[in-house]
């Protein structure tokens, strides 16, 4: 499972969030790709565990765009990837939004764009409530 990248992160005990502000190579990359509406209709149906043909087939995509936009996204907080586990050893990549709140911010020093998401723990029981797992 791929681990994504997280800068400026404070984490409580019930949101992770993650704050990039100007100077951040990060800012850039994640105001572009809120930008883009297929990234911006791919967050949008992400609210649970999808394959990427399974997003791609939600937002009416074509699959190779689904891949490149998916591959960008999950570099950054916005999208999470896991594994979704098959009994016949045919396991997929699953994803899934990585953040439930946004918040563009304007001061003296410059932008900011605070993210946040449920834990890391949270994200990894959803995923089991989500999945069919099992020991047989």
């Amino acid at each position: 499972m791929k681990r994504n990248e997280r800068r400026a992160t404070s984490t409580t005990a019930t949101t992770d969030t993650t704050t990039a502000t100007e100077g951040d190579e990060i800012l850039d990359e994640l105001f572009d790709l809120l930008s883009d509406a297929d990234c911006r209709a791919i967050l949008g149906v992400a609210d649970t565990a999808m394959t990427t043909s399974e997003l791609a087939d939600a937002c009416d995509i074509a699959l190779s765009t689904a891949y490149r936009k998916v591959e960008r996204l999950s570099e950054t907080p916005l999208l999470i990837e896991g594994v979704r586990f098959d009994p016949d050893g045919d396991h997929a990549a699953e994803y899934a939004r990585g953040v439930t709140d946004a918040a563009v911010e304007l001061t003296d020093d410059g932008v900011s764009l605070t993210m946040e998401g449920s834990t890391a723990t949270d994200r990894v029981s959803a995923a089991f409530e989500t999945t069919s797992v099992s020991a047989d």
